[in-house]
């Protein structure tokens, strides 16, 4: 009697899956039907690895996958207004939705918009949350619902949430997914007395070897100063088991420096960032840096850039190639500048102090491109940056 074969495609499957749930922790079978069939297939190996690596948790219903992250709190990934121009949710947005979560428990699979809102109400109040009904508070509550549509945690069917920005009588027929509400916290809060008490909580899960792969997974860059002296000497032991790990699931190819750690994203398929990349501010970005690194000689000089003369070299670089950019994105200077500044934090590239001043990482120094610009006269070519 022969040994059964082995499925060949399981190691790829497993893979994808594991990069996809990675990068969005949140699958639903309207918007990820081929992925939540692939999770649901190998729904018990992907939770052993899950577990075992890295101290999160899969969960895995008819239609839903969630992979519940913690133990490390990035600071710049918020969660996003669906809308266009996506952006980072505000206070009140957030606040707006803890509190429909709070309204919908064991509440009604289908409720009107009208009786929502004053569940969502009576939870402020039971909460000690002032809550008002003037337009920025409804403007938050519409964000914080069309977010929650856009998951699949609410549907409308008659009539939709939009007018209630503008109309505080507005009404609309809402069904509410409890079994998917009930998955989108990521724990418990039982005796957190604050905020930071939450984060430091958070991160305190699982031992040092999780703790530093989880760093290594979901950062691009661990550098030395980011982890104690002792946590720091451990993993650069463990340097080529951990590289094969990290590869062998998730297709990240580790590089390890005297400095620290990169986890490579080859294909970017793993990143919900990515850099180098197209557009306005990741050009300006790549370019800002890259003049950081050049004039600045970070190597040599490692003191952090004073604010203005960063802002000096990004008003040259958009003296020299703003006519390649988007005028929408330099029309506000200010914010333009948050936002390359903000993309190269994001990546590990730069840290920003309280007063604006930036200190340039080692990983910047692999982003010195050459820009070159085409020929403008040529017929068949458009002027690009690089």
């Amino acid at each position: 009697m022969t040994a059964p074969r082995s499925d060949p495609q399981r190691d790829g499957e497993l893979v994808a899956a594991t990069r996809a749930l990675l990068a969005r922790p949140w699958r639903t079978a309207e918007s990820d039907p081929e992925l939540v069939a692939l999770v649901r297939r190998h729904a018990d190996v992907l939770d052993a690895w899950f577990t075992q690596e890295l101290n999160y948790r899969l969960v895995v219903t008819a239609d839903t996958a969630r992979l519940v992250k913690t133990g490390h709190v990035p600071p710049d990934r918020p969660l996003r207004t669906v809308s266009a121009t996506p952006r980072a949710f505000t206070s009140a947005e957030y606040t707006a939705l803890a509190l429909v979560l709070a309204a919908t428990t064991s509440g009604p699979d289908r409720t009107s918009l009208r009786d929502l809102v004053n569940a969502v109400h009576s939870a402020a109040a039971e909460a000690g949350v002032a809550l008002d009904t003037d337009a920025a508070s409804r403007r938050a509550l519409v964000t914080a619902l069309r977010w929650l549509i856009a998951q699949g945690m609410l549907r409308e069917l008659d009539r939709g949430v939009a007018s209630y920005e503008h109309d505080a009588d507005a009404d609309a027929l809402l069904e509410v997914r409890q079994d998917r509400m009930a998955l989108l916290p990521t724990g418990a809060v039982v005796a957190a007395e604050s905020p930071d008490e939450l984060v430091a909580r958070a991160r305190e899960r699982g031992s040092a070897a999780t703790a530093a792969r989880r760093r290594l997974i979901e950062d691009p860059v661990l550098l030395a100063g980011d982890v104690d002296a002792a946590r720091f000497a451990e993993l650069r032991r463990r340097a080529v088991d951990e590289a094969r790990r990290i590869e062998a699931r998730t297709g990240l190819v580790l590089e390890a420096r005297a400095e620290g750690f990169a986890a490579l994203d080859v294909d970017g398929g793993c990143s919900d960032v990515a850099f180098p990349a197209g557009g306005t501010v990741a050009h300006a970005a790549l370019l800002l840096v890259s003049e950081l690194v050049f004039q600045f000689r970070p190597a040599e000089d490692p003191d952090p850039i004073p604010w203005p003369s960063v802002r000096e070299v990004l008003d040259e670089l958009v003296a020299e190639h703003g006519r390649y950019w988007s005028k929408g994105a330099l029309a506000d200077r200010d914010r333009f500048t948050a936002d390359v500044l903000a993309l190269l934090v994001s990546v590990h590239l730069v840290a920003v102090a309280d007063d604006g001043a930036v200190r340039v990482l080692p990983p910047a120094a692999r982003y010195v491109p050459e820009v070159t610009v085409a020929d403008g006269e040529a017929e068949d070519e458009q002027p690009t940056l690089l």
